[in-house]
């Protein structure tokens, strides 16, 4: 009864907020209507599944055009007002495949503010929501992280496994300075040590909607894991060639404090290798 119950106000608020958007966005252009529409149908309260698929193709072909700023505001004025953690869990979602479809550089979130405003959510209009609010916590400072390493990397990491691709990444990194190698690796491997923050999820605990952000994080982290082996590929290099500036440095850009804090994330992050096990295997061989 009460599921039923919760489940009949979730489509009273998702039929209350497409006429509201339809109101407000009445003198809008047709696109920015569209993509408002398209985020609320996939956003919805009634449903307990990640976003309708197509729905968010219809707000991610925005993604590169002149429209692709109005995308992300939506998402985010979404994010700002709702108290449903379902909403708030999925339009996460929605951003972070928004972040990875971009080609644009992306500004994302300032380092050290919270823009979401989301380390305080909580929803407790059920034990299922109270655990999500959780998971809602801990991805919107993900999302931050992963708009840190954009900045610091240039571009979003999207490395593909190729050995083109990563030939031409590695020519890249050779040409940086070794104190920037340093500060992109740190900003890297503090990347996996928020991962390794994840909440811990009861046994009993299934979510399809926990599940998605499960799958997005590993697919960010065995690029991420890419992006790393380069790295370290050329320092190590540069501390064997002669003539190469050393690598050594007694401040925090050290890279065996760098290698000892890959070594503390090894054991949270093994429940991923399962993914790509081979990729893992030589990754952590490299780093111990």
């Amino acid at each position: 009864m009460v599921k039923l119950k919760a489940f009949i106000i979730g489509k009273v608020k998702d039929k209350a907020s497409i006429g509201k958007v339809q109101l407000i966005h009445s003198f809008s252009s047709k696109s920015v209507r569209y993509i408002h529409l398209a985020l609320l149908k996939s956003t919805t309260h009634s449903s307990h599944k990640p976003p309708d698929s197509n729905y968010v193709s219809d707000v991610l072909s925005y993604s590169n055009s002149r429209y692709s700023p109005a995308a992300f505001a939506a998402v985010m004025s979404r994010l700002r007002v709702t108290k449903n953690a379902f909403v708030a869990a999925k339009s996460l979602i929605v951003y972070h495949k928004l972040m990875k479809s971009s080609t644009d550089k992306f500004e994302g979130f300032d380092r050290g503010r919270h823009n979401l405003k989301l380390n305080d959510f909580l929803d407790k209009s059920s034990n299922l929501t109270v655990e999500l609010s959780r998971w809602v916590n801990w991805y919107a400072l993900y999302l931050e992280s992963l708009s840190w390493i954009s900045k610091v990397l240039g571009s979003f990491p999207n490395l593909i496994e190729s050995s083109k691709e990563k030939a031409k990444e590695k020519d890249s990194v050779s040409s940086y300075q070794t104190g920037y190698i340093m500060r992109q690796t740190e900003s890297l491997v503090s990347f996996f040590e928020h991962i390794c923050t994840r909440p811990e999820t009861p046994p009993l605990f299934q979510n399809k909607i926990v599940d998605e952000i499960r799958e997005l994080v590993i697919q960010d982290y065995f690029t991420v894991i890419r992006l790393v082996m380069i790295r370290l590929q050329v320092l190590s290099e540069r501390l064997i060639k002669p003539g190469m500036e050393p690598v050594g440095d007694p401040g925090s850009n050290d890279l065996s404090l760098i290698l000892v804090r890959l070594e503390e994330c090894k054991e949270s992050l093994s429940g991923f290798f399962w993914r790509c096990r081979r990729l893992a295997e030589d990754f952590w061989s490299l780093v111990g």
